[in-house]
């Protein structure tokens, strides 16, 4: 052994792997104790640059290093955790978020081992934590990177637990704890029941979004920084070769400014207005550019207006769905460092009525949290400290229904206690059928009731061979899932006659092909640009057209054809498949005149008009058209021919009455601005699949 070194046989902590920055903490003398990183900082930047000899650096070098050189740095790998399409190509090397945060646990491990002076061979257990609301993809790949970084993981357990744990822990709270988790690129809600004195906590329940948090606040931040810096100079920066700038020097100056974007929106959560100064950003007219600006608080919130209503929006939904008022709850804690934002408390304070704790370390609480949790499992005692979860997502397999459409069937269900076990039966389609396929799957976020199988997230798939031939329906198959405190899922089939099973094996995201081809359906989206749109209605309401493209219709299955209307109506495109069209015709729009909605929909009319496929037509509006008596004639025809009508109408202009006669028997729904707008095509878009 060596001189100095303790001998401990193994030691157990607690690690937050944020999006942003990762933490790592252990008991010392019963008391939670964070590791310092390099320069001895608690926060290690979850970050990771690739260097010209294809070495990894983490953390603080990684940063610095990679501003002037943003093409070789990955930061916010975990907003990607468990996307097996996502990759970064650096330098050669080709990594996925898991290899990302498997780099980045390296670093933790081998600081561990220097600061508390560890042998090598030391067994480190760890508590990882996740955002309450990661499907169970992410939670296997967050345990995977823990495995492959070389800890012993305990416990996978989800951050508002944590966060829970600790603030109770250091407050003595007892009662239902309502925890609002903002990180960098994470938002977690959760509700809690604790009792400190027996050190149990019981989740409520849970809801969150997987993409927002920290990140979305520096990006539109960036945007209006760049909107600053055009303005002084003249410069597009859109885009290398919009400004001019050789690529060396775009990349230098996208990487400082994205920096001091940061470092901006931190200080103004301190203060009510920053200096920003960064010397020598590029060449501009023969000198070295020095960029001079004085940026207020209210025009950081102006910047993410969307933000803030996306944050309170879904945490009143929340809250107006539980079976106890707001006032039941008897503590509310803040935890990641977004909620350091000062907007942030203020909206929520608007919301609960009542001021939150602002004495506890946000963006500690999470790690400490773990820590505890470690502690209670790595002594084995059972007595004490009893951590209760839930499902955050539904979890079951693919069916095929008596249309013939591929659906989702719930074995458990969003919301139930784990661990837990439960058993459906299920048969075979076919006569004489000897095997069957199952394709296992957890549900999407926010379309827990869709029963459409494309919207939810696929988990692995399982064989099951020598079933007995029989008439179809007659044979009973059991399909057991079993879901451990580690959130690690189990999956048994068996033939009730012949007892043959199977377990669950992952195969690399491979489906079995048991469902029929999808129907195909024609989407129309017909988008108001009136006068009232210009600015930045129109730039969320290209956004969010952008979303429908990239994320919420298949265009390997369906088309879309696009229709601006104003004074008068254009068709930008017909119906297409071509993404880059789409978004092309997209992006072209601008805003003036009035709402000739009547001549939009005879525009879609006709090129649905000779389709044999599904008929879909998507109208956002801001305001009443010119003839709506004449358009409600048009859109009954168009129903009466098949076609359904999706109705959204924005702000506080529209005749709530005129919306629910324009969808018919499809769907209408009322937003109050345009940032709401991809928020509601993701819930309307599934909802009226299930209406084809």
């Amino acid at each position: 052994m060596k001189r100095g070194f303790c001998q401990m046989k193994s030691v157990t902590i607690g690690i937050d792997l944020g999006t942003t920055n990762t933490l790592a903490c252990y008991m010392k003398k019963r008391k939670p104790t964070l590791i310092k990183f390099d320069g001895g900082d608690k926060m290690l930047p979850s970050a990771l640059y690739v260097d010209k000899n294809g070495s990894y650096i983490i953390g603080q070098n990684a940063k610095s290093i990679g501003k002037s050189d943003p093409q070789n740095l990955i930061r916010s790998s975990k907003t990607f955790m468990g996307d097996p399409n996502k990759k970064w190509e650096c330098r050669g090397k080709s990594l996925n978020p898991t290899d990302v945060a498997t780099e980045i646990l390296k670093k933790v491990k081998a600081t561990v081992i220097k600061k508390l002076k560890l042998e090598d061979n030391t067994v480190i257990k760890a508590v990882i934590t996740v955002p309450a609301y990661f499907n169970g993809k992410q939670k296997t790949e967050t345990q995977n990177a823990g495995k492959r970084a070389g800890f012993e993981v305990i416990r996978i357990i989800t951050e508002p637990m944590s966060a829970a744990v600790a603030a109770g822990r250091e407050k003595e709270l007892s009662g239902k704890i309502l925890v609002i988790d903002i990180g960098g690129g994470t938002y977690d809600l959760c509700i809690l029941e604790a009792d400190p004195t027996k050190g149990d906590y019981t989740v409520i329940d849970i809801d969150g979004d997987r993409h927002l948090g920290g990140d979305d606040f520096d990006s539109n931040f960036n945007q209006y920084f760049l909107e600053r810096l055009s303005g002084k100079t003249g410069m597009d920066f859109s885009s290398q070769k919009a400004s001019g700038l050789d690529s060396v020097q775009y990349d230098s100056a996208a990487g400082r400014l994205k920096d001091e974007v940061e470092k901006t929106k931190i200080a103004l959560s301190d203060n009510v207005d920053s200096e920003v100064s960064l010397p020598n950003l590029f060449q501009f007219k023969g000198s070295p550019y020095t960029f001079d600006i004085e940026v207020e608080r209210d025009q950081f919130d102006d910047a993410c207006q969307n933000i803030y209503d996306k944050i309170t929006t879904r945490l009143k939904n929340f809250l107006n769905k539980q079976q106890f008022s707001v006032d039941a709850i008897d503590n509310i804690i803040l935890a990641g460092g977004s909620c350091y934002i000062p907007r942030i408390r203020e909206d929520i304070e608007k919301l609960v009525n009542r001021k939150v704790d602002t004495e506890l370390t946000l963006d500690t609480l999470v790690v400490i949290g773990a820590c505890i949790v470690a502690d209670y499992e790595s002594s084995g005692i059972q007595t004490k400290g009893k951590f209760q979860d839930i499902i955050s997502h539904s979890l079951g397999v693919e069916i095929i229904d008596d249309s013939g459409n591929s659906i989702l069937s719930k074995i458990l269900l969003k919301g139930e206690q784990y661990p837990c076990e439960r058993t459906r039966v299920y048969t075979t389609s076919i006569d004489n059928q000897t095997s069957v396929d199952i394709n296992i799957y957890e549900t999407g976020s926010d379309v827990e009731d869709v029963l459409d199988i494309q919207y939810h997230d696929f988990r692995g798939s399982v064989t099951l061979d020598g079933i007995p031939p029989a008439e179809k329906g007659k044979p009973a198959i059991n399909v057991t899932f079993s879901f451990d405190k580690s959130q690690d899922l189990k999956v048994t089939v068996e033939d009730q006659e012949t007892h043959v099973r199977k377990q669950l094996v992952i195969r690399d995201n491979q489906k079995m092909d048991i469902k029929p081809k999808q129907l195909p359906v024609d989407f129309m989206l017909l988008l108001d640009t009136s006068g009232s749109m210009s600015g930045t209605p129109l730039k969320e309401a290209k956004k969010a057209c952008n979303a429908l493209v990239d994320e919420i219709i298949d265009l390997s299955v369906h088309r879309l054809g696009l229709v601006q209307f104003e004074s008068q109506a254009r068709l930008l495109l017909s119906l297409v498949q071509d993404k880059q069209a789409i978004h092309q015709a997209i992006n072209s729009m601008s805003a003036d005149g009035g709402t000739n909605m009547f001549d939009a929909f005879q525009l879609a009319d006709n090129a649905l008009r000779s389709s044999t496929n599904g008929k879909v037509v998507i109208m956002v509006s801001d305001g009443d058209p010119f003839d709506p008596d004449r358009t409600l004639q048009k859109v009954a025809s168009m129903q009466n021919a098949g076609a359904k009508i999706i109705a959204i109408g924005v702000g506080n202009n529209m005749n709530e009455h005129f919306l629910k006669q324009l969808a018919g028997n499809g769907l209408y729904y009322t937003i109050r601005n345009m940032s709401e707008l991809e928020a509601t095509f993701r819930t309307a878009i599934p909802a009226i699949m299930e209406k084809m």
